[in-house]
C-alpha cells in the first residue's frame, strides 16, 4: 500500500466518522423530541386521570413538580416540597401517615393506607394511598412512586350501610315480632330482642339452638322445610310451636325470604316469627295460610302507622311551641328571632308532610284495593274538580278526550292522574297559563290470558305547556326525593312522581316522559286494560 493510498483511506475514514457524528446528533435530537412528546403525553394523562399520581425521593420527600397533586390540592411546589404535602392531609390523619411512611422506608416495601385529603376548595375527601419503592441497579431505593384513589363514595356507602344496619336493629327491636337473619348456608346469626324475651336466653346473636325451642312434634318438618328452602332458594314458611321461658308452647308463623345480589346470588336470609297462638286457638285449624299472612301484614302496617305517629308527634309539639313563642314573645324578640321561629315552623311543616308522604308511598302496594274495571273518565272528572281552585288561580285548563275502562285501583288511579295534572299546573311558565291535555289510545299488549292482542293495553298521555326539563334527568324525576328545582322555587317533597311510578308498576304498567326545557312535558302511562290471571 502506498503512502498516498493510506492518506486517502484515512481521509475517507474521517469523513465517514463526521457523517456518523452528524447522524448521531440528528438522531439524538429526534429522540429528545420523541421523549419530550412522550413526557407531555404522560403529564397530560396524569392530569386527566381521576387518581393523583406523584413521586418522592428515597425518604418520602417531594422534590420536583407534581402536576396532579398541585391541581387537586392547590399546593405549589414550595408548599408540598419535602414533607410539606402532609399539610394537605386531615390533621387527625397526619400522625398515622408519617408513622406508616417511616415504617415503609425502613422496611423497603409498599406503603398502603387511607386518609382524608384537602381539595383546593377546602373540602376533605377520602383517598386510598398506594406507594411502592423504585430501586436502582445497586438495590438502593431511588424514589417512591405513588397513587391516590378517591374512595369517598365507598366510605359514604360503608357509613350508609352501617347506619342502615343500626337502624334495622333499632327497628327490629321495636317490632312486636321476632326478627331474625341467617347466612346463605342457613346458619342463623341474628335475633332481635323479642326472641330473647320469649326464650329467656342470651348469647350469640344467632343462637344456633333455636331448633331446640320448637315443639318436638314440629321439629323434623320445620327443619326439613328450612333445608329445602336453603337448597332451592325459595321463600320459607312454616307454622310451629315455640317454647317460652316459662315452659309454655305458643304457635308462631315463621317466614323467611332470600336477599340476592345483582347476580342473583343469595347473600342473606331475612325472617320473622309472628305470634299466632291466640288466633290458632280461636280459629279452625284448617284456616288457610293466606289468612295468617294477611294478619302478619296487618301487624306490620299497624307498626308502620305507629312509627309514623311517633315521628310526627314531636314535630307537632315543636311547631306548636314555636308558634306560642312567636305570639307570646313577639314584643321581646327582634325581627331575626321571629324569623328563626317562622323557619322552625316551616321546617316542621315540611317534615310532617314528608313523613305522611313517605307513609303513603310505602302503602301503595300493601294498602292497594283489588283491581276492578274502572271508568277513567269518572276518575278524571273528579281530579279536575279537586284541582278547580288551582286552575282558577293559574288561569289554566285541562282538555281531555274520552278515556277507556281499565282494570285498576280507582283510588290509586285518582292519585296518579292528580299527581300528573297537579305537576303540570305547578311547573308552568311565568305569565303563561298552563294548558294540560289528557289523551288515551289502545295499543298492543298482553291480554288477560297472557296472549298478544292489538288493543290489550291503554296508553294515557298527559301533556302540558310548562317549563319542561332536560331528558337526561328522566330517571331522576321518578326517583324519590330527587328534585330538579329548589324548594324555594317550586313547593313539594320530591315524592309525587315516585308515587306515580309505584302505582303504575303495581298495575303491571310503565311510565315515562318526553320533554324539552321551555317546551313542556308529556308523561306517558301504559296500563293493561285487563289484569292477567296469576297462578
Amino acid at each position: 500500500m502506498t503512502l498516498e493510498t493510506a492518506d486517502t483511506q484515512i481521509s475517507r475514514g474521517k469523513q465517514r466518522i463526521a457523517q456518523l457524528e452528524r447522524e448521531a446528533i440528528e438522531h439524538s435530537g429526534d429522540a429528545a423530541k420523541v421523549l419530550r412528546i412522550q413526557l407531555d403525553r404522560y403529564q397530560s394523562l396524569v392530569l386527566a386521570m381521576a387518581q393523583l399520581i406523584w413521586r418522592t425521593d428515597e425518604n418520602g420527600h417531594m422534590v420536583d413538580e407534581q402536576p396532579s397533586w398541585s391541581a387537586y390540592t392547590g399546593q405549589t411546589i414550595d408548599d408540598y416540597a419535602g414533607r410539606g404535602w402532609i399539610d394537605a392531609v386531615h390533621p387527625d390523619d397526619r400522625a398515622n401517615d408519617l408513622q406508616l411512611w417511616e415504617h415503609a422506608v425502613i422496611a423497603r416495601g409498599p406503603c398502603d393506607y387511607e386518609h382524608r385529603l384537602r381539595r383546593h376548595d377546602g373540602e376533605y375527601r377520602y383517598f386510598s394511598v398506594h406507594a411502592v419503592p423504585v430501586f436502582d441497579d445497586t438495590g438502593a431505593i431511588r424514589e417512591w412512586a405513588g397513587i391516590h384513589s378517591d374512595i369517598t363514595q365507598r366510605k359514604l356507602t360503608e357509613q350508609s350501610l352501617r347506619d342502615g344496619a343500626r337502624q334495622f336493629r333499632e327497628l327490629a327491636d321495636a317490632m312486636p315480632q321476632i326478627v331474625w337473619s341467617a347466612r346463605p348456608d342457613g346458619e342463623l346469626d341474628y335475633h332481635n330482642r323479642r326472641w330473647y324475651e320469649l326464650a329467656g336466653r342470651e348469647g350469640d346473636a344467632g343462637d344456633a339452638r333455636w331448633i331446640d325451642l320448637i315443639h318436638p312434634d314440629d321439629q323434623a318438618e320445620s327443619l326439613a322445610r328450612w333445608q329445602l328452602a336453603i337448597t332451592t332458594g325459595h321463600a320459607y314458611e312454616r307454622e310451629h310451636r315455640l317454647r317460652s321461658k316459662d315452659g309454655e308452647y305458643r304457635w308462631f308463623l315463621r317466614r323467611a325470604v332470600p336477599v340476592r345480589n345483582g347476580e342473583g346470588v343469595i347473600t342473606r336470609w331475612l325472617g320473622t316469627c309472628t305470634d299466632i297462638d291466640e288466633r290458632k286457638r280461636s280459629e279452625d285449624l284448617l284456616r288457610s295460610s293466606a289468612l295468617l299472612l294477611a294478619q302478619s301484614n296487618r301487624e306490620l302496617e299497624h307498626f308502620a302507622t305507629v312509627a309514623s305517629h311517633d315521628l310526627q308527634e314531636p314535630l307537632r309539639k315543636i311547631h306548636s311551641f314555636a308558634g306560642c313563642l312567636r305570639e307570646e314573645q313577639a314584643a321581646t324578640l327582634n325581627a331575626e328571632g321571629l324569623d328563626y321561629l317562622k323557619r322552625i315552623q316551616n321546617a316542621t311543616t315540611r317534615m310532617t308532610t314528608l313523613v305522611s308522604d313517605l307513609l303513603e308511598f310505602s302503602r301503595i302496594s300493601s294498602k292497594g284495593k283489588p283491581l276492578i274495571p274502572v271508568n277513567l273518565n269518572e276518575v278524571l272528572s273528579g281530579v279536575i274538580s279537586d284541582l278547580e281552585a288551582r286552575l282558577h288561580q293559574t288561569g289554566g285548563r285541562v282538555d281531555f278526550e274520552r278515556l277507556p275502562i281499565v282494570a285498576s285501583d280507582q283510588i290509586q288511579m285518582r292519585q296518579l292522574l292528580q299527581n300528573l295534572i297537579g305537576n303540570a299546573l305547578k311547573f308552568h311558565r311565568k305569565d303563561v297559563p298552563p294548558i294540560v291535555r289528557v289523551t288515551a289510545e289502545l295499543v298492543e299488549g298482553l291480554d288477560a290470558m297472557g296472549r298478544m292482542h292489538p288493543e290489550a293495553a291503554c296508553r294515557i298521555s298527559v301533556a302540558d305547556n310548562g317549563i319542561g326539563f332536560d331528558e337526561k334527568y328522566l330517571e331522576k324525576v321518578f326517583t324519590i326525593f330527587q328534585r330538579l328545582h329548589g324548594r324555594g322555587v317550586y313547593e313539594g317533597t320530591g315524592i309525587g312522581l315516585a308515587v306515580c311510578r309505584r302505582i303504575v308498576e303495581r298495575h303491571g304498567g310503565t311510565i315515562t316522559a318526553r320533554s324539552q326545557p321551555g317546551q313542556g312535558s308529556t308523561f306517558i302511562v301504559t296500563l293493561p286494560v285487563a289484569q292477567r290471571k296469576r297462578s
